[in-house]
């Protein structure tokens, strides 16, 4: 597995492709793992350089005891664009990861040609989504964990969720990996050693980013929402106040779009890469199927819906 050494941290890394570059950036306690998953290193490699890493303390990158908040990663990304060698480049977040993609845009604009954010909450925006503490996903969880004995309480709080986890037997592991299943459980056990940093409490820090600040963004942003997103708000604040900005909607999910419609997602950030790199003759092309909805990410020369057979030629040549 190849690292570089970013502001001292040993940070893992992956690279494949050739063209503009696109660095993919993932959520609070998730990994690079999820890029590969859904298949979307693969697919954006057709046409571009792809660089996707593991944040401080997350995946196979070396932990530290503080530096979550989204400047300091933000920091990171840029260390981690000069080592590499990179050419300015697309970012697309997901979670906080498009936080850290949009703080970069405005601290280290010379490295950021364009952001795509999935679903970010935005600290520094908490008076116009001020229900993130009562997140429909967090109930959900609370409920699931509560079949096992833990109890989270009723708002997002990461360090409680950590601590709970850490106190699980080997029976209630079981149990939760039943609710879950085994992505689900997997993800559970990467949460203890979040527990010992500071990371739970610096994530919903401003950390700067204000409402001015996002509002001063010149290049091109798409606002990737899902559907049944708790952060609509600040989606549409995006839209309307940014200059440069684009929303689009993710049929179906409710913050995990990656998971929740993995074509459409993939889709999506293919389709506004392209048109932000402007590449002409993209080797996949992203069609909706206007007969049964489905989302069909299609080879070049492929015009066929993969679930109804609908001919999605003029579709595609939108």
């Amino acid at each position: 597995m190849p690292y570089v050494n970013i502001n001292g941290i040993r940070t893992h890394y992956q690279q494949t492709g050739q063209g503009p570059d696109v660095v993919l950036i993932h959520a609070f306690t998730s990994n690079l793992a999820v890029w590969v998953f859904i298949n979307l290193i693969d697919t954006l490699a057709a046409d571009f350089r792809v660089t996707a890493y593991d944040l401080r303390g997350h995946g196979n990158t070396e932990k530290t005891p503080d530096g979550f908040t989204s400047d300091v990663l933000a920091a990171d990304f840029h260390e981690l664009h000069r080592a590499l060698g990179l050419g300015p480049a697309y970012c697309v977040g997901h979670s906080l990861g498009g936080v850290v993609a949009t703080h970069a845009a405005v601290l280290h604009p010379e490295d950021v040609a364009g952001v795509i954010i999935s679903d970010p909450y935005f600290p520094g925006l908490r008076h116009i989504d001020p229900d993130m503490g009562h997140a429909p996903m967090w109930r959900e969880l609370r409920l699931t964990l509560q079949r096992v004995g833990a109890e989270i309480g009723e708002e997002v709080d990461f360090q409680r969720l950590f601590h709970e986890v850490r106190g699980m037997n080997e029976e209630q592991f079981e149990q939760v990996r039943r609710l879950l299943g085994p992505n689900g459980a997997r993800w559970l056990t990467q949460l203890t050693h979040l527990g010992e940093t500071t990371a739970a409490r610096d994530i919903f820090e401003p950390a700067g980013l204000s409402e001015d600040k996002l509002k001063s963004i010149q290049q091109p942003l798409v606002a990737l929402y899902d559907e049944h997103s708790p952060f609509l708000a600040t989606c549409d604040f995006l839209e309307r106040e940014l200059p440069n900005c684009t929303k689009d909607i993710v049929p179906g999910a409710e913050h995990m779009a990656l998971f929740q419609n993995p074509a459409a997602f993939v889709g999506m950030v293919l389709k506004y890469l392209c048109e932000m790199a402007g590449v002409q003759n993209p080797k996949y092309k992203y069609s909706r199927c206007p007969d049964c909805g489905q989302a069909n990410l299609l080879k070049a020369g492929w015009h066929v819906c993969n679930v109804c057979g609908r001919d999605l030629s003029a579709e595609v040549a939108r």
